[in-house]
């Protein structure tokens, strides 16, 4: 599911209806760029109580570990033409 779009002033003007909505998650845009991403409070309770939002956090440390991203483009190197390309 792609979730809406929403600028930063309709966030600032319509934040209880924005964290009370249905739909569970919104990108924010400033001057047509993505400025961050925000979660209903149901979305955030749900994130949480699962654990895949402490996961997310771990996916993204890794992501931007100078010495994680070196191993795996070590270990990738000889997968031939059918690996999987690691950006950081």
């Amino acid at each position: 599911m792609i979730p809406d779009f929403i600028s930063i002033t309709n966030l600032q003007r319509q934040l209880k209806d924005v964290f009370n909505a249905k739909q569970p998650m919104r990108l924010v845009l400033s001057n047509n760029s993505i400025t961050g991403l925000v979660f209903s409070k149901d979305a955030a309770e749900k994130l949480l109580k699962s654990g895949m939002l402490d996961q997310l956090h771990e996916e993204l440390w890794e992501l931007n570990d100078k010495e994680t991203v070196r191993v795996v483009k070590g270990s990738r190197k000889g997968m031939g033409k059918h690996s999987v390309p690691f950006k950081a």
